[in-house]
């Protein structure tokens, strides 16, 4: 690569390119330091040297998008375009910068090339309308068009909503929208979110209230506590145009996410934040890419923009938080709880994000007792039973990690009686007993159960697989936990399992391999344990827990 720019006509051509050489190297030694700031500068600069050389802005365009640096990625998308070396995606942003500065006839360019690249150009009819929509005139015959492509369908129904309120058409939107409330799908509690603040905002706290009555996710039941109070400041907010549009990106964000594809999920996310502005949507949006991606300092950054009183507050913070305990920087996921908890003492949530942080950190004791005070907080202020299931399995996880037992049993069993087809309560109340040599034609019960709920979960498999080794079925257990392994190749516990079963039905060799395997992701005492088996063989005392 470092040939190749070298040799390239336009470093020959401009400038000394011994220099430039030099920066294109730091940068990728940036790169490889895990320095992205530092790389994205180095790029920017160069870029202005060289403009029009092809790989210096390709790199430039992938460590721009990295950072969250969009107008390094537009110049250069900018300067591929002039070489006709653009990527499928590219022309998206061009098109946001120009919709953003209202030039039309730059985002109608935009979308001309998305659609000479084919791999967007479903989207075609959806950014038409926006633009449309946009100058004051109806887009209902362009939206339409999306009816002829299959990916284009799976957001037309949304994207129809929002036109419409966009448009100022709130009362041909109430049809489409009653359908979409009744079906009280998780995929479209953002969409119920945006239509029912319009709505707020537009003085009809009545429809807003139907649209949220189900209350299905957390920031649904925040927006409907917020109207139901008379709130309006950072809760109340009208659709627009440029926030239908970036609804759209923001949705192409999550659903890449999803496919595990890290890098457009950030474009689009990007996109979607350029064009609707200052958004707590579309914040949340970029957090959750740049999370996806590992690059959990942008994240942080990110959900720090939203503030307190937006409905996703608290998924943000938890979304925060995760993103502090992934980076291992534990003691600012405290202090920050600590704050929030101060400012609202009788959120269960908070409690649950404090609890789970002390996990992390190895304090099982003292995330018990934060779990036990959201669910006294939780039984306290009447929360639904899915909610207190989870307060209860969160609890009873934590004591048994802790050894506070039975007390840990008997918060599973509540959290069962609660949710009582949950794969994974089933499986962790089944488990934590097998563990413990107790109650064992329960606990298979529960784990069998769990195992009929969901047979393509790894860990649930593992758990039935080693059922059958403790109750001296071999050979059956054997077939489950290689089984579970296919789904979970470097899980520790699971090729423990397995070898422990290999070696009892003499398969020797396969045994001390599964282990060995174990080993290289083991910590601990399990480290300890693994290594002895590996050099004795299985004995009693290092048979599993």
């Amino acid at each position: 690569m470092v040939a190749a720019l070298a040799g390239s006509p336009s470093l020959a051509s401009r400038g000394d390119s011994s220099s430039a050489l030099n920066r294109f190297v730091a940068a990728r030694l940036a790169e490889s330091s895990n320095e992205l700031q530092t790389a994205a500068a180095i790029y920017a600069e160069s870029l202005k040297e060289q403009p029009d050389n092809d790989l210096l802005a390709g790199k430039a365009f992938v460590s721009a998008i990295g950072v969250g640096d969009f107008d390094l990625a537009v110049k250069s998308v900018r300067s591929l375009q002039l070489r006709g070396e653009t990527d499928p995606e590219m022309p998206l942003l061009p098109f946001a910068a120009a919709f953003a500065q209202r030039d039309w006839n730059g985002a109608e360019r935009a979308i001309v090339e998305l659609e000479a690249l084919k791999n967007f150009a479903f989207m075609q009819p959806f950014l038409q309308a926006w633009l449309e929509t946009a100058r004051g005139q109806d887009a209902t015959a362009t939206l339409s068009q999306a009816q002829a492509d299959t990916t284009a369908r799976y957001y037309l129904e949304e994207q129809l909503i929002l036109n419409k309120l966009a448009s100022r058409k709130d009362s041909s939107s109430i049809g489409l929208l009653a359908g979409l409330v009744e079906r009280n799908e998780p995929r479209m509690a953002p969409l119920r979110i945006a239509a029912a603040r319009h709505f707020w905002a537009n003085n009809d706290p009545a429809l807003a209230r139907e649209i949220l009555k189900f209350g299905s996710s957390g920031p649904e039941q925040t927006l409907l506590q917020q109207i139901e109070s008379g709130r309006t400041k950072g809760v109340a907010l009208k659709v627009t145009p440029a926030a239908g549009l970036g609804f759209l990106f923001q949705r192409l964000s999550n659903d890449l996410m999803v496919q595990r594809a890290e890098f457009l999920s950030q474009v689009m996310a990007q996109v979607g934040l350029h064009i609707a502005g200052k958004s707590d949507y579309a914040s949340l949006t970029l957090g959750h890419a740049f999370a996806s991606a590992e690059s959990h300092d942008l994240a942080v950054e990110e959900y720090d923009r939203i503030p307190v009183e937006s409905p996703y507050y608290l998924v943000a913070l938890s979304s925060q938080i995760a993103s502090l305990v992934a980076d291992r920087h534990f003691d600012r996921a405290i202090t920050r709880l600590d704050s929030a908890l101060k400012s609202n003492p009788d959120a269960p949530e908070l409690y649950i994000l404090q609890g789970q942080s002390l996990q992390a950190m190895g304090d099982n004791k003292a995330a018990a007792s934060s779990f036990e005070s959201a669910v006294a907080l939780g039984k306290k202020q009447d929360q639904p039973a899915l909610v207190m299931a989870n307060y209860w399995l969160a609890l009873g996880g934590a004591q048994e990690q802790a050894g506070i037992w039975p007390a840990g049993l008997q918060a599973l069993q509540k959290a069962n009686e609660l949710l009582p087809n949950s794969p994974t309560i089933l499986n962790y109340l089944g488990y934590a007993q097998l563990e413990r040599r107790e109650n064992q034609v329960e606990a298979i019960a529960a784990i069998k159960q769990a195992h009929d709920l969901r047979s393509d979960s790894p860990a649930i498999t593992d758990s039935l697989g080693w059922a059958y080794y403790i109750t001296g079925e071999h050979e059956r257990a054997i077939g489950y936990l290689e089984n579970a392994l296919e789904g979970e190749p470097k899980d520790p516990t699971i090729n423990e399992h397995l070898g422990d079963a290999y070696w009892t039905v003499g398969r020797l060799y396969e045994a001390r391999y599964a282990w060995r395997s174990a080993k290289l992701f083991a910590e601990g005492d399990d480290a300890r344990r693994l290594a002895s088996k590996i050099d004795l063989g299985l004995r009693p005392d290092l048979v599993s827990p």
